[in-house]
């Protein structure tokens, strides 16, 4: 892993199942985390992209200060992301992005749970296909992102990520 390595990939793909697994090993990250205190007793769905492309800038101000450049690698699980906020990237940094198969993925989303401000409940399903289609293309576009995919789990479906 590089000093930074950002995660992203459509809502229901399993970036935080996938990014649990870096828990236990590293500094682990996640917007939806850090933006649940304001967006969550509101119910915000306004301006979070915006939110989330200033995030990557605070993210970076504050990793490659040079007083915090010793500090062990930082995995970012980024979710939606403009492609302008985030390349180009520098030497430090990776951009991981996960996207399964789409008749799994859809699975996948359709079956996340919904309850009481479940940080991983999603339910504009349009909005999500929107970017499965658009992250599909940043491999084409040659964006500087490398494909990951995790083992399909099927007992995972509906569950709700655990740290």
């Amino acid at each position: 892993m590089k000093r930074l390595t950002w995660l992203v990939g459509p809502p229901g793909a399993g970036k935080s199942t996938w990014a649990n697994t870096a828990r236990a090993t590293g500094r682990v990250v996640e917007f939806n985390e850090m933006l649940a205190p304001l967006i969550l007793p509101a119910r915000i769905r306004k301006g979070v992209l915006t939110a989330n492309a200033a995030l990557v800038s605070l993210v970076r101000n504050l990793e490659f200060h040079p007083d915090n450049r010793s500090l062990a690698p930082l995995l970012v699980v980024a979710g939606l992301v403009p492609e302008d906020a985030l390349f180009p990237i520098s030497n430090d940094e990776e951009v991981l992005l996960l996207l399964p198969e789409r008749s799994r993925w859809e699975e996948q989303l359709r079956k996340r749970p919904i309850g009481s401000g479940s940080l991983r409940q999603y339910d504009d399903f349009s909005y999500s296909a929107e970017w499965y289609d658009r992250f599909s293309t940043w491999e084409t576009k040659g964006l500087p992102v490398t494909k990951i995919d995790v083992p399909f789990a099927p007992e995972l479906i509906g569950q709700i990520a655990k740290p």
